[in-house]
């Protein structure tokens, strides 16, 4: 028993709350600048080490988590 029993499959689940995690995750890192001192990298070493694009990143990584979903689906037919 669930929170969520009614209202959405567990298949439904099993395929789209990783990716929400993902997001939640990748939005919290996101929004730490005021924690700059616990950073292991500066944003300038960041910026020196990143050589992708972020929407490029951003792009490839719907991208996936799209192959991702269609073949979770597929395999709970």
């Amino acid at each position: 028993m669930v929170f969520w029993d009614g209202y959405v499959s567990d298949e439904a689940m099993g395929t789209f709350a990783p990716i929400v995690v993902y997001w939640l995750y990748a939005g919290m890192y996101q929004m730490l600048p005021p924690l700059d001192r616990y950073r292991m990298h500066t944003r300038k070493e960041e910026k020196e080490k990143n050589s992708v694009a972020l929407s490029s990143v951003i792009k490839g990584v719907l991208l996936q988590q799209l192959f991702q979903a269609v073949v979770a689906q597929l395999l709970f037919l």
